[in-house]
């Protein structure tokens, strides 16, 4: 059974729970007014008019939070009208609600006036007490300090709850432009994806349209050569139709970059690359007798390694070993990146837009890439390509 939370209830209905407030205090007042037997000798006796204003100084508080200002006015006013008329009961309960609700549900130049106003007020009818009653010193600084705390205490509360909402905008704007930023890192990724095909495509077509041209003309005089050339021109169909099929459903978006403009890498300048970073030490190795491949996957594995390196100098921290192995296996090609860092301690806190890159490339060939830490440290990256179709 669900144990009864009375405060959540209260926090979950404020108007209902300010008018349970207003409720006990009315009820207070008017029996201390009534029952309470006066506390100074020259206070009034009970009357109507008593409990009325008693009322007045304390049931407002039910709209504390609508209007705060309004209210600390009303019951303010009932109350230092009672305290000149000698009218006792409320005992300033409603004035120490009401002044607190206006420091923290109110801001601006309002509230400034609102409490300057109160201050002279209050201080005023405090030091007219203080001679008239003959009150002690210590109960008038109590009464002053006591206004001032709940009022320090409303501001409090107010500048808590901003922070809160600012640090909830600020959180919300943080994520908004993550995914911004996300989103724009993965398009910007697939343009240079379809970038780099296009260019491969493009050459596939442009020598399938000169070999056309070379068989037309040669079909007469030397057909042997003829059949020879559209061999040739058949099997670059065929890949420049698998490229296509790759490449398809990708949004090609237009670049000035200059270093796109240049041939693009393929596997055989692999070690180029390894032996780019003389500061890294970086173990290249190949298993298997290398065969010829479609350039879609010479350049999608060459950035593979180029992304994992990278990863490596970025988030590996102090590498003692790197090793790049190349394994052309029966019917797929294999290339495993390793490292004995600290990659998999900070794994959760990258961005990971890298791997995302990778998985766009190695989909787009028809291969798949897995990262992850290794057993015993460091970290991983394993991309795989299907060999089949891969020769002209």
């Amino acid at each position: 059974m669900m144990r009864p939370r009375p405060v959540h209830w209260l926090r979950a209905h404020p108007l209902l729970s300010d008018a349970l407030l207003a409720v006990a205090g009315g009820v207070s007042s008017v029996a201390g007014h009534w029952f309470g037997g006066g506390t100074t000798v020259d206070a009034a006796p009970p009357s109507v008019f008593g409990t009325i204003l008693v009322l007045i100084a304390t049931v407002p508080i039910a709209l504390r939070r609508r209007a705060p200002i309004e209210v600390l006015a009303l019951v303010s006013g009932a109350q230092f009208l009672a305290e000149i008329l000698d009218i006792e009961g409320s005992n300033w309960i409603g004035v120490l609600i009401a002044l607190y609700s206006m420091a923290a549900h109110t801001s601006g130049r309002r509230r400034v006036v609102a409490l300057a106003v109160f201050a002279v007020t209050a201080n005023a009818l405090v030091v007219v007490g203080y001679f008239r009653h003959q009150l002690p010193l210590g109960g008038l600084i109590s009464t002053l300090v006591s206004l001032t705390g709940v009022v320090i205490l409303g501001d409090n509360l107010q500048r808590r709850r901003q922070h809160i909402i600012d640090l909830g905008e600020r959180a919300e704007r943080a994520e908004r432009e993550r995914d911004l930023l996300a989103r724009q890192r993965v398009h910007d990724e697939r343009s240079r994806i379809a970038r780099e095909l296009h260019d491969v495509v493009a050459h596939s077509v442009s020598l399938m349209v000169i070999q056309a041209a070379a068989a037309r003309r040669s079909i007469a005089s030397t057909p042997a050569q003829a059949e020879v050339t559209l061999t040739h021109l058949e099997a670059t169909g065929r890949q420049a139709m698998n490229e296509l099929r790759r490449v398809l459903g990708v949004l090609r978006t237009e670049s000035s970059d200059a270093d796109e403009l240049g041939p693009q890498p393929s596997l055989a300048r692999i070690h180029e690359l390894v032996a780019s970073d003389p500061t890294m030490p970086v173990k290249l190795t190949q298993q298997g007798c290398a065969v010829e491949l479609a350039p879609s996957v010479e350049l999608s594995m060459y950035r593979v390694v180029q992304e994992a390196l990278t990863n490596v100098r970025k988030h590996a921290g102090k590498v003692d070993k790197v090793s790049v192995k190349v394994a052309y296996e029966a019917e797929q090609l294999v290339i495993q990146i390793r490292d004995d860092g600290r990659g998999a301690s900070v794994a959760k806190n990258v961005a990971g837009q890298g791997l995302i890159g990778m998985h766009e490339r190695m989909a787009l060939c028809g291969g798949s890439v897995t990262a992850g830490p290794n057993i015993g440290g460091g970290w991983q990256v394993c991309a795989r390509a299907p060999l089949v179709g891969s020769q002209p």
